[in-house]
């Protein structure tokens, strides 16, 4: 299917490939609030193998990008990547770790 021209219509068949299951989280502290608030999203932030692919997709991880900054630049909030720890959704909250 042509993946660099976001004008035409995929005829290929829908193939579901996975389900994904999200566990109820309570955030309820200030820490855990201003963590998720200072995060940003970027559907980059995958596997090489999953990355958006097209000329429309690089065009709006340019955009995520320049979003980001300044929202963060607005806030005087550092941006970064969040660390993956064993023990994310069992320990208490610790922001420390996960930065």
């Amino acid at each position: 299917m042509p993946i660099e021209d976001p004008t035409v219509p995929w005829s290929s068949p829908f193939q579901k490939v996975a389900s994904i299951r999200i566990v109820e989280q309570t955030f309820d502290s200030e820490e855990q609030m201003a963590f998720g608030e200072n995060m940003s999203f970027n559907p980059w932030n995958s596997l090489p193998a999953h990355k958006p692919l097209g000329s429309f997709n690089r065009a709006r991880k340019v955009a995520y990008e320049t979003m980001s900054k300044y929202r963060h630049n607005c806030k005087e909030e550092p941006m970064f990547e969040p660390k993956d720890t064993p023990d994310f959704l069992t320990e208490p909250f610790n922001a420390e770790k996960y930065v």
